[in-house]
């Protein structure tokens, strides 16, 4: 008997020893080369075969920091970046804490939680931000919560691995906002997008540079001269991108040479000052908060529930093409209850017969589908100075507003994935059924066999 038992002890010993001799091993091959099951209805960790693609062909390294804290949303972002580092060895990816580590949040302008930002290892002035509402959004048509992370992350790795960088050219020499004093943060942000940014004089330089990805004009108080203007159009004509900004704050509008350009396009900025009682900053009338239109530029501003605030704007007017290759779309309006103020020596707004009715248009776009112009025009251009730009959503207005320009928004197309969570409906039978199986027979089942192991060694 004692002979029978040492057989078995013997045996089971063995067969421990295999078993976990085939565990330990299976471990190690899986731990070099992991096996993954997506499980999800949507997919959520499945890579696209575009991006599988684009990850394939890098030949530079991209830094991903992820400013996150320990909440849900980083670990869904975090799930998704080990899917891409899974594929390819160039992509390194650290999660930092902003409120440990606020030098390195400080370096990169990171100044929100939830931010990712894609360096160019080789060139990290080459750089993307993603935002968490590029991300993390909601379907207008039916509710869900939409992940878009793969979509904004994939189109973040090719901008930051371009060959070429974007060139932002500040115009510079007629009394325009000063670019040292007053667009450092302005400046700074499209640096962290991945822009080089210098002031140009056009008239020193002798025209506008072949190199320029996006010229900015931010309120000019005198005018340009005819061989400049001459400059600028041609740059527009040959698909040149451009983004003015023409605020009320330094009185009646004397400068004509800006309308006289947008003259080609039907386009004008009025002379006068916005007044909006309806919509405001803290009860400041001059300081409306418009209203969004339906555009690239602000539908995730839209989505994310993000205001801007426009101090001392002016009002636009447009009329539509007749030419089938221009576009003119507002996408910033006041309320019906605002009214363009004329008369700038009036100690008290009030609407009357010389002012333009609202509601009223703060900001357009025109583009040009067949040379791929596009223009940016706002009335206003407090928003991009130190003081004003950190209000509300103001700085990713002008950083979308830019990105839209120089064609930065996402022009990968990768579905984006519903986050909501699949609903199980059971009739009550069905759900006596479940109740049955689940604490009745599985249980039960379980017993039995325990059991029969049980009485069977003892027998032994």
């Amino acid at each position: 008997m004692n002979k029978l038992r040492l057989k078995y002890g013997s045996n089971m010993v063995l067969s421990i020893a295999i078993l976990l001799g085939i565990l330990i091993f299976g471990n190690l091959v899986l731990a070099q080369k992991p096996v993954k099951w997506d499980l999800t209805k949507s997919k959520q960790y499945t890579l696209s075969d575009k991006t599988k693609q684009v990850l394939k062909n890098l030949k530079t390294d991209v830094t991903v920091y992820a400013f996150f804290q320990n909440d849900s949303a980083k670990t869904q972002v975090q799930n998704l970046l080990d899917e891409y580092t899974a594929l390819s060895k160039r992509i390194k990816v650290q999660f930092i804490d902003p409120d440990k580590n606020p030098s390195l949040a400080q370096k990169y302008g990171i100044t929100d939680y939830d931010t990712t930002l894609f360096l160019n290892s080789k060139d990290d002035s080459k750089r993307q931000i993603v935002n968490s509402y590029d991300i993390f959004t909601q379907s207008q048509e039916t509710g869900q919560n939409i992940f878009s992370g793969e979509q904004q992350f994939t189109q973040a790795i090719i901008n930051v691995t371009e060959v070429n960088k974007t060139n932002a050219y500040i115009i510079q020499g007629h009394n325009e906002v000063n670019s040292t004093d007053s667009l450092t943060t302005f400046k700074s942000a499209l640096q962290g997008e991945g822009y080089s940014v210098n002031d140009l004089n056009i008239g020193q330089a002798g025209g506008i540079p072949k190199d320029a990805g996006l010229i900015i004009i931010a309120n000019p108080k005198s005018d340009y001269t005819q061989q400049e203007m001459n400059a600028i159009m041609d740059y527009l004509k040959k698909g040149g991108k451009a983004f003015i900004m023409m605020g009320a704050e330094n009185g009646p509008l004397t400068e004509k040479s800006i309308n006289d350009i947008l003259s080609n396009w039907n386009v004008k900025i009025d002379n006068d000052i916005v007044v909006d009682p309806s919509r405001n900053y803290f009860m400041d009338a001059l300081s409306p908060v418009p209203e969004y239109g339906y555009h690239d530029i602000t539908d995730k501003l839209e989505s994310a529930n993000l205001a801007t605030v426009a101090p001392s704007s002016r009002s636009i007017t447009y009329k539509a093409s007749d030419s089938s290759n221009i576009s003119i779309q507002s996408f910033l309006t006041t309320s019906d209850k605002a009214w363009g103020e004329t008369n700038f020596n009036s100690k008290q707004a009030s609407y009357d017969k010389n002012d333009i009715k609202g509601p009223l248009t703060l900001g357009i776009t025109i583009s040009d589908s067949k040379t791929g112009m596009k223009i940016v025009v706002l009335g206003n251009d407090l928003m991009a100075t130190d003081r004003v730009i950190g209000l509300e959503g103001n700085r990713d207005l002008l950083m979308n507003s830019a990105n839209w320009l120089t064609n930065k928004t996402v022009q990968i197309s990768i579905s984006p994935k519903s986050l909501d969570y699949a609903t199980l409906f059971m009739t009550g039978k069905q759900a006596d059924y479940m109740f049955i199986v689940t604490v009745i027979v599985i249980p039960l089942v379980i017993w039995i066999i325990g059991g029969y192991v049980f009485f069977r060694r003892r027998a032994l």
